[in-house]
């Protein structure tokens, strides 16, 4: 199948489609960046630029809610990850990723830019649609680290997105057994991501601790708990570190 018919069907479907239990999954608009640190810059730098400048800024000047993590890159080949931290932020919608965007493009927000601006040098910003397939049973604490494990996912050939979303109940199962606390999310991506992108969408998959990650890789590849189905395939994993930088409820 093409893969912009792929891509507009993913739209389509996860928008359009009501599950058994009556209700629309919940999707996210997300942006994310990928930047290297300017010369004497840390990581140490960055959460102190969320403590004392973005944060208190954004909750008096963003009307939207706004949650946001730096990933730092942890299992990964040197030769497909050539940034030192990547920020990704989630919204309600991209309606309210647009309401954030022209606040942080403010003359209000200039000073506030203009020191992000000091600390990295972002080469690639781009906006995705996030779909979550699971939701985690412990929530993200702002903070503190969580584990991401994020791949690039095509459909099988001969699979539909309907049996995509249908095959979510009997993984979400799976999971379950495996004692699994961290959530799933769908990353189709939109404007601004790579042209030379070859998969469907970006899946990520949290965990709550590197044992948490560990164990399910152990059960995974002995097969102790026989696996549903699968109607994508995914390359390896990269798996960042994930610090929970602002935290934000949103109205679902």
């Amino acid at each position: 199948m093409n893969k912009k018919i792929i891509l507009i069907s993913l739209f389509i479907s996860f928008l359009g489609f009501v599950s058994a239990d009556d209700h629309m999954p919940i999707s996210y608009g997300m942006e994310g960046y990928q930047c290297n640190y300017k010369e004497g810059v840390s990581f140490n730098d960055l959460i102190e630029f969320m403590e004392k400048d973005l944060n208190p800024y954004a909750d008096k000047n963003w009307p939207a809610p706004y949650s946001g993590f730096y990933l730092t890159p942890f299992l990964r080949s040197g030769d497909e990850i050539a940034f030192d931290v990547s920020w990704v932020g989630f919204t309600n919608n991209h309606e309210d990723m647009g309401i954030v965007q022209d606040s942080w493009f403010s003359e209000d927000a200039s000073e506030i830019f203009s020191r992000w601006e000091s600390l990295t040098d972002c080469t690639s910003q781009g906006y995705y649609m996030a779909i979550e397939a699971r939701t985690p049973s412990i929530q993200f604490v702002e903070g503190k680290n969580t584990f991401w494990a994020i791949r690039s996912c095509s459909l099988n050939e001969g699979k539909t997105v309907e049996d995509l979303l249908a095959s979510d109940k009997e993984w979400n199962a799976y999971m379950d057994q495996l004692g699994h606390t961290g959530g799933v999310w769908r990353w189709v991506p939109v404007a601004g991501t790579s042209n030379s992108f070859e998969g469907d969408f970006l899946m990520n998959i949290s965990f709550n601790s590197w044992k948490e990650y560990g164990s399910i890789q152990d059960d995974s590849f002995w097969g102790n708990t026989p696996r549903p189905e699968s109607v994508i395939s995914c390359d390896n994993p990269r798996v960042y570190s994930a610090f929970s930088a602002r935290n934000r409820p949103f109205n679902q």
